[in-house]
């Protein structure tokens, strides 16, 4: 395998995080004791342990008690997102099915996911949308605080995998992914599926942008890149 294809998850591949937003505020009060919210601080493309912290910095918890409880925060997340399966019904973003099809014909193409979602989030995200088959090897939001280390995790264990080469690219819906996929030295795809257009994540630095992933073609010529 030469060619190294990761991708985020909410706005990239699916619809919007139902459960996943839940999942946080119950973790907050359960372990926590607080109300909080992913609604109280700048969440778009940035990692589930990040979030937490500056949820919770924001309520005045301080930085030594975050740390000590902060993976049981994410364990009460992912055993609370999971007990929502049956009744969770991701959708699949314009011409994602039809990509990742023909993406995976390609012996030479590993398919991965760089996400801020905890681990446990993810792949119930992707099993529930039906494409969970396709991603071998990923960095989760559990993994640090700073995206551009998950990018980095990711490379590493696709290397672990048996990938050889140095073709690797973040496809994303946020200028966190672009900035994320440049800090690694990866080449960067953005896709307007999200909050932002394709100026905002030129913007940010992507090689190149799409409205969606309905024409393959296309992104078969940013995957020349």
């Amino acid at each position: 395998m030469n060619k190294l294809i990761l991708f985020d998850i909410d706005g990239t591949l699916t619809s919007a995080a139902i459960g996943h937003i839940e999942a946080h505020a119950v973790a907050y009060q359960k372990v926590f004791g607080l109300y909080g919210s992913i609604y109280m601080v700048d969440y778009n493309g940035v990692t589930d342990k990040q979030i937490t912290k500056s949820v919770l910095s924001h309520l005045g918890v301080d930085e030594a008690t975050i740390e000590a409880k902060i993976a049981e925060h994410m364990r009460v997340m992912e055993e609370y997102y999971v007990s929502l399966k049956p009744y969770l019904h991701p959708r699949l973003l314009p011409g994602v099915s039809e990509v990742l099809q023909k993406l995976n014909e390609d012996d030479n193409v590993l398919l991965g996911n760089v996400t801020g979602n905890l681990p446990g989030i993810a792949y119930a995200k992707l099993e529930l949308a039906g494409i969970s088959d396709y991603f071998k090897v990923g960095g989760f939001g559990d993994e640090s605080y700073v995206r551009a280390d998950l990018v980095k995790n990711a490379i590493e264990k696709a290397r672990a995998m048996g990938f050889e080469g140095d073709d690797v690219y973040v496809i994303g819906d946020t200028p966190s992914d672009i900035i994320a996929g440049i800090a690694a030295n990866v080449k960067t795809i953005g896709v307007a599926t999200g909050s932002y257009d394709e100026q905002t994540l030129k913007n940010a630095g992507a090689n190149v942008t799409l409205s969606d992933l309905s024409d393959f073609e296309a992104l078969s010529r940013a995957l020349l890149m």
